[in-house]
């Protein structure tokens, strides 16, 4: 049996299809996996070296999610992958105690809310807190709240943040660079003033208010503020370094 024919045939218990290809070209790791769009819908695209063992180690058809496995050597990664709402998506997983469906999904719950009830749309968990102080604070409007570049935003009606740190973003750093980062770079690197920079505060104690929007989700309505916390994808090792930004 191929690799597509055993990935189809669990792929198919969960509802969905599955395409696999060799690498891309400059595909910097030796493997990804995304969500395409053909003629027939929503469809995973798996781009991987031939070396790259794939095997699928828990399928839960009623609830629409699958574990994947990857082997590259001595090394195992592990990726959610699901349907949540409107859309199918990956996650890479973190932790080496993931080895079902069930704590796939509790190794992304941030481990700040443990214990405490959350509302999700996405990456992003909203925490209540009636009694966080907003007097004198700045609260923005229809304020995009990141995971930083290539993702897409969610809109928050209201939002304010609480301390962080100040870094400067790019193109080339998309997760920031600390203030004493960036001048150094600058001092040393006369092509780093062409980065199109730009100032955003980094890990700040950020709260919403009101609906949040986003176009693969249902809004949901926050009546108070919030504590937003983002899962916790950016701490498995075989995901793009990502940080929270906003």
């Amino acid at each position: 049996m191929t690799t597509q024919e055993y990935l189809c045939r669990h792929f198919a218990r969960m509802g969905a299809r599955v395409v696999v290809r060799g690498p891309r070209l400059r595909q910097r790791t030796k493997i990804t996996i995304d969500v395409g769009r053909d003629r027939s819908g929503e469809v995973f695209v798996i781009g991987c070296e031939e070396e790259v063992a794939i095997e699928v180690i828990d399928v839960q058809p009623c609830s629409h999610h699958l574990v994947l496995m990857v082997r590259d050597g001595s090394e195992k990664h592990k990726f959610l992958l699901g349907r949540d709402e409107r859309h199918w998506f990956a996650a890479a997983v973190p932790g080496d105690a993931v080895r079902d469906v069930r704590t796939a999904i509790a190794s992304l719950r941030p481990t700040e809310i443990e214990g405490r009830e959350a509302i999700r749309q996405g990456e992003w968990f909203f925490v209540l807190e009636p009694g966080v102080n907003d007097k004198g604070a700045v609260i923005l409007r229809n304020e995009p709240l990141s995971r930083g570049a290539g993702s897409k935003p969610h809109i928050c009606e209201q939002m304010m943040r609480k301390g962080g740190e100040v870094v400067m973003v790019s193109r080339a750093y998309p997760t920031g660079l600390s203030l004493a980062s960036y001048h150094e770079l600058l001092a040393t690197n006369d092509d780093a003033r062409s980065y199109g920079w730009r100032q955003m505060v980094r890990d700040a104690a950020v709260y919403a208010r009101g609906e949040i929007r986003h176009k693969d989700h249902r809004t949901i309505d926050l009546w108070c503020w919030h504590r937003v916390y983002m899962n916790r994808e950016r701490f498995a090792k075989h995901a793009p370094q990502i940080a929270f930004l906003d």
